[in-house]
């Protein structure tokens, strides 16, 4: 992948994961049980509760030296069913206990920070949605980082495709995903946030109606299969 956006250290990583771990905390701590029960647009077969337990569970399971295997969606799913009988309460509490030994071992593996801090910041993005609340985030380091995670991913799959390369653009940065010929550009700059949106809409957070209204240039088309590494939303999603 090309991009002369800045790269970020596992330190700098782990140090995002905290803060949008305070933050995610914060907010669930405010929530009522009723509340909790809130389904996940983004995130369909989920509500709060269930967000709350993915996020905890991954870090927790790490934390205990617990990695993905190869069947990582059913590793994935067990972090949520087997905290069903939890509260919220207990849940964050798991979350806040594994932590310290969590950032040690993501430190030491970027492998690991990255993905990690990446997930949680889009799921904490889903949370707010999910409240009608706006993202409290207003650092722009953290959303280049989730930025370069979400186009390191994005560049595998359209590699894998050989189809040539999409530009992203957002501002003074870009990424250039895939390899080959620019084939399609996506300039987003006109936009009130254009790498939140970028993230947004690489993390499979909008519709497909919204994929197509996008100022597209080039042969776009043979590029939107490719750009959502999971189903996308029915509905739109405004943020």
């Amino acid at each position: 992948m090309k991009s002369n956006a800045p790269k970020f250290t596992a330190i700098e990583h782990m140090n995002t994961y905290r803060d949008s771990c305070a933050r995610f905390s914060s907010v669930i701590g405010k929530l009522s049980a009723k509340e909790t029960l809130v389904q996940i647009q983004s995130c369909p077969d989920w509500n709060i509760h269930d967000l709350l337990s993915h996020v905890t569970g991954l870090c927790v399971a790490i934390s205990q030296g617990d990695a993905p295997p190869a069947d990582t969606q059913n590793w994935v799913d067990q972090q949520v069913i087997s905290r069903r009988g939890l509260s919220s309460t207990e849940i964050t509490a798991q979350w806040q206990g594994s932590l310290n030994d969590f950032s040690a071992i993501a430190t030491s593996d970027m492998r690991l920070a990255m993905p990690l801090t990446y997930d949680l910041l889009v799921h904490e993005f889903d949370l707010h949605h999910a409240l009608q609340n706006p993202p409290v985030l207003t650092d722009n380091d953290a959303l280049l980082l989730a930025m370069n995670v979400a186009a390191l991913i994005l560049h595998g799959d359209i590699s894998k495709a050989e189809v040539g390369s999409l530009l992203l653009v957002a501002n003074d940065y870009e990424w250039q995903c895939g390899l080959g010929d620019v084939i399609a550009t996506l300039d987003l700059s006109a936009a009130t946030n254009p790498i939140f949106e970028l993230v947004r809409l690489t993390g499979s957070r909008r519709s497909q109606s919204q994929l197509f209204a996008y100022p597209w240039q080039g042969d776009f088309e043979r590029i939107l299969p490719l750009l959502s590494h999971m189903e996308l939303p029915l509905h739109d999603i405004v943020e």
